[in-house]
């Protein structure tokens, strides 16, 4: 990131010196009179957590001087708050604290909330050794082996979300019917639409369409592409600042995957591609009839391999699950085509350097880093054995029908998908998995056992 006149933005290299980024900082903390910064990281079930620090001692911090610690109890609890004691080290262990290594690059002013900074942090034990539990530091992993192979990932995450408003019924959605893109719809939302336009791009966000989507109160907004990490650091700040955004006016920002019966679910389609040591898009090959490289089939072939793992980490709830079903523009079955919404991986028509592949499984509650990780993990995996993919399906098929297999539809299924893959085990790293399996696995008995409304409902007066 860089100063702008107004904010902090992204930009396309974090090769400068720490002392460049210290100095950069300290003038920006001047300038926007900044009195707290908070620091951040992602946890292991999808939670954006926080200390905020006085800038007195935070500027103390990224001159050396001080150190800032987090406990790893967090990290073993689940979406409920619940302690699972059999994850980390447990009170045997006395649940030690990790180092808070700070992103200097990752550095934001948040212009909604004045005199506010964000900064990411990646969680390190105090002799320096990753904590590979950290979804982000699984990203980096993953993000190492393209820099052995001399790539670099550049992509974005377009995200879906719902907006409810206060009422004294409840939360009702902020705007209601099925018109997306109506201009009239639209305008009845013009403060949403405007405040989360004007707000993220101040912050460097680079948001570059917004509009309503095909449900009653859902939006959509898309951002600009970024490199490597920062596709996933800039989803992470999208859908903390949208939520905090709307929750200043009053309005509940919803980034489940279904949160409401009867409406479209959310994704976050995930826009990617790879370019060379050169800065050439190794998905483009003007020789091929489609425009698609070799690399680009193996690459999608790997992920449609791979697609049931990639589902059980993009998608972590059990909520995310009842998005991904026939007809309703998600995907339900593990396919691909040329610009079609209905497939796993639409290939968009731009080519060039644009080439780009739509990974259409994760839903709005994914956890981009771990998305990330993992469909990346999966498309080098199809270029390093050179899959074959599939038949691509055109524009005019019905990929619900087509003789694809089935994503996993529950996740449970999912799950059990994800524990018997030893690829997902080496590419990701087994203490990783196993700790993220024991939490979902936590949450899903918990849902299993759970009595729910529509049980009530569908049984109470019949037996």
């Amino acid at each position: 990131m860089t100063s702008t006149e107004k904010g902090v933005r992204v930009i396309l290299t974090n090769d400068a010196k720490v002392e460049s980024w210290v100095q950069h900082i300290q003038q920006v903390v001047r300038q926007h009179n900044i009195q707290t910064v908070r620091v951040c990281v992602q946890d292991a079930s999808n939670v954006s957590r926080s200390r905020s620090v006085p800038v007195r001692k935070f500027l103390e911090m990224i001159a050396g001087d001080r150190e800032l610690s987090f406990p790893s109890a967090v990290f073993s609890l689940d979406t409920s708050a619940r302690l699972q004691r059999e994850i980390g080290e447990d009170y045997g262990g006395g649940y030690p604290s990790w180092r808070m290594d700070l992103d200097l690059p990752s550095f934001s002013v948040l212009p909604y909330a004045p005199e506010v900074a964000r900064i990411i942090a990646d969680l390190q034990t105090h002799d320096g050794k990753p904590i590979m539990l950290a979804p982000r530091n699984v990203l980096r992993r993953v993000l190492k082996q393209y820099e052995e192979h001399g790539y670099r990932v550049f992509g974005s995450f377009e995200y879906e979300f719902y907006a409810f408003r206060e009422s004294e019924g409840g939360l009702v959605p902020a705007w209601e019917g099925l018109q997306c893109f109506s201009e009239t719809k639209q305008s009845e939302v013009e403060d949403i639409v405007r405040d989360i336009l004007y707000h993220l791009t101040e912050m460097g966000a680079d948001p570059e369409v917004a509009n309503t989507e095909y449900g009653a109160g859902q939006f959509e907004v898309s951002n600009s592409p970024f490199w490597g990490i920062q596709i996933a650091d800039m989803a992470f700040y999208y859908r903390t600042s949208i939520k905090e955004i709307l929750a200043r006016k009053g309005v509940k920002a919803s980034f489940m995957s279904k949160p409401q019966n009867g409406m479209s679910g959310s994704g976050a389609h995930l826009h990617h591609s790879v370019f060379d040591e050169h800065q050439q898009n190794v998905f483009f090959d003007n020789q091929k009839p489609d425009g698609l490289s070799d690399f680009c089939r193996w690459f999608i072939a790997g992920q449609l391999y791979h697609a049931r793992t990639i589902s059980a980490l993009a998608n972590m709830t059990v909520n995310s699950y009842k998005r991904l079903r026939p007809y309703t523009f998600a995907p339900s079955k593990v396919n691909w085509g040329y610009d079609n919404r209905g497939c796993m991986i639409r290939i968009p028509a731009t080519r060039g350097e644009a080439t780009r592949i739509e990974n259409r499984i994760p839903g709005a509650d994914t956890d981009p880093y771990l998305a990330l990780a993992v469909t990346l993990a999966a498309g080098l995996d199809g270029v390093i054995n050179q899959i074959a993919p599939s038949e691509a399906l055109q524009e005019t098929v019905d990929a619900y029908s087509a003789e694809s297999p089935y994503l996993p539809r529950h996740m449970g299924e999912a799950l059990e998908e994800l524990e018997k893959d030893e690829w997902a085990r080496r590419a990701l790293g087994n203490e990783f998995l196993q700790h993220y399996l024991a939490l979902r696995k936590a949450e899903y008995e918990r849902y299993l056992t759970h009595v729910t409304d529509w049980e009530l409902k569908e049984y109470l007066d019949l037996f």
